[in-house]
């Protein structure tokens, strides 16, 4: 009888960010100007200030953060576990299922390293409306 040790199962990637004044000028007042724009849309009560780096919404239905708004820049910030390969940007997350059951790829991200968000970039000159828009409606959806 052969025993193998068991596989050691990756550590799913999350992403700790800085204090926001810690980015690029530019980073920050997109991601600002987008969450503006989608507290406008969802409320302020569901719209809460990033003391840690990164801005949050609630979802419509429910008190869990439903979207997230973050800025990643190389050697900013530390990610744990196996690294996405993320280009420096304005990152906008949508919360997904926390069993791991996703299609999409996801991140966590810090202090609640296991709570997963499906993730994509803001391209230059993205339309902040359109993005403010389908950001709130994913978080009336929650």
């Amino acid at each position: 009888m052969k025993l193998t040790a068991p596989r050691a199962q990756p550590i799913p990637t999350s992403y700790q960010t800085v204090p926001l004044a810690s980015y690029s000028k530019v980073f920050q007042q997109t991601a600002t100007d987008l969450f503006q724009r989608v507290a406008q849309r969802v409320g302020a009560a569901r719209a809460t200030n990033p003391p840690d780096g990164s801005f949050s919404i609630r979802g419509g239905s429910s008190k869990m953060t439903a979207a997230k708004i973050i800025i990643y820049e190389l050697g900013r910030g530390k990610i744990n576990g196996l690294d996405p390969g993320l280009a420096d940007g304005v990152y906008l997350l949508i919360r997904t299922s926390d069993a791991g059951k996703s299609r999409a790829r996801t991140i966590g991200v810090a202090p609640w390293h296991q709570k997963r968000f499906a993730y994509l970039k803001l391209s230059v000159g993205q339309d902040l409306e359109e993005m403010a828009d389908f950001t709130a409606a994913c978080a009336d959806a929650l």
